[in-house]
């Protein structure tokens, strides 16, 4: 299937109110009965959006099509490189991948894994990047996006996208990783409702209230009281006790953001050259003490941040393994809306195997009708 143009018409296969088939059924039999009939029929009439094709969008991409979504768009506006073909499995060296558009390089192997599944290719980011906020809500509602998953971008690109995601009620994930280290921050807009079910008990129906990423990491909120309600608050803030004060793992988000905010300073981010580490280093002490960080937690994320100074534009194919699955798990979570969703920076640790999630402004919201 060749690439087409952005303004190119959209005739998706999966329409709201369509049912499965036998042979979905069939080919889904074991995810059903996991999540059920319903949650699967709205996967099937699902359209998700990959921005950049970058190397997580790899194992990300592989998640959701083997899952059964209705429509995939990818969109990148690069051509493959050498150092492309280490990122990922989607562009094989031996067809000729190294030149050509990473969207028409990706195509042949993205409907391999699941023929069901319809691929729309743009060899573009624009409007999302480079274009403006009307346009990006235009394209959304044209082409009915449901989610938008912007892979390994900056954070200023990142926030851009999903100002308009929020205006357009697109929800929208922005992750990548650094080294050893990923993160997904998810906005799945200002009324996500989903049903819960705790072992052993009754479906509980839960209503969130997401922010934008603007909104979210808005310094103005920090220091609110520590509520973790939709006001806002510092997450990390107003504990006495160090075993509280680490369960938002404030060792791992501080540096991420360290890191977004050093790249929004200089354009790029760090590539081990003298000075980088120091600098980054007195970022995060300085966004720590913004924060509220607990006293005793502060040199926790040295080992983090000396690994960015060095290692942030590093693909390690074990991290994006982990982060891709995370990614595409949560992103097929809130298409169902069965099972809590990131709430709403998690930041994933793949040398030690853990991971963290931080609530920033965000809380479940009583007051919403579900």
């Amino acid at each position: 299937m060749p690439a087409t143009e952005p303004s190119a018409p959209s005739t998706p296969s999966a329409q709201p109110g369509n049912r499965i088939t036998e042979d979905e059924a069939s080919l889904y039999d074991r995810q059903i009965r996991l999540w059920g009939l319903d949650a699967q029929n709205r996967m099937r009439n699902s359209t998700v959006l990959i921005l950049s094709l970058r190397s997580l969008a790899h194992e990300t991409i592989k998640n959701l099509v083997l899952a059964g979504i209705g429509r995939l768009i990818i969109m990148d506006g690069e051509k493959v490189t050498e150092e492309d073909l280490g990122g990922g499995f989607l562009f094989r060296e031996e067809d000729g991948a190294v030149g050509s558009e990473r969207t028409a390089a990706a195509l042949p192997q993205i409907k391999s894994l699941n023929p069901l599944v319809e691929v729309t290719a743009l060899p573009t980011l624009q409007p999302f990047v480079g274009g403006d906020e009307t346009a990006t809500i235009t394209f959304l509602k044209r082409e009915k996006v449901d989610v938008v998953v912007a892979c390994d971008l900056s954070y200023k690109q990142m926030e851009a996208i999903d100002s308009a995601c929020h205006v357009a009620g697109t929800k929208f994930y922005g992750a990548g990783t650094y080294g050893f280290y990923g993160f997904a921050f998810a906005d799945l807009g200002t009324h996500h409702s989903f049903t819960y079910t705790a072992p052993g008990k009754e479906p509980v129906k839960e209503v969130i209230r997401y922010k934008a990423m603007a909104q979210a990491f808005d310094r103005t909120n920090w220091a609110l009281p520590n509520e973790r309600t939709a006001e806002g608050g510092s997450p990390f803030g107003g504990y006495r006790r160090v075993l509280k004060a680490r369960q938002y793992g404030p060792e791992l988000a501080v540096p991420v953001l360290a890191l977004w905010e050093y790249e929004n300073q200089h354009g790029s981010l760090p590539t081990g050259r003298e000075g980088q580490q120091e600098e980054l280093t007195a970022i995060t002490a300085e966004l720590q003490t913004a924060l509220g960080v607990h006293p005793k937690l502060l040199n926790a994320s040295a080992d983090v941040v000396n690994h960015f100074a060095a290692h942030a534009t590093d693909c390690f194919s074990p991290t994006l393994a982990i982060v891709g699955g995370l990614l595409a798990q949560d992103v097929l979570r809130s298409i169902s809306r069965n099972g809590w969703p990131i709430i709403n920076l998690l930041v994933i640790d793949s040398l030690r195997g853990t991971a963290t999630s931080s609530p920033w402004g965000v809380a479940p919201d009583p007051s919403l009708p579900t």
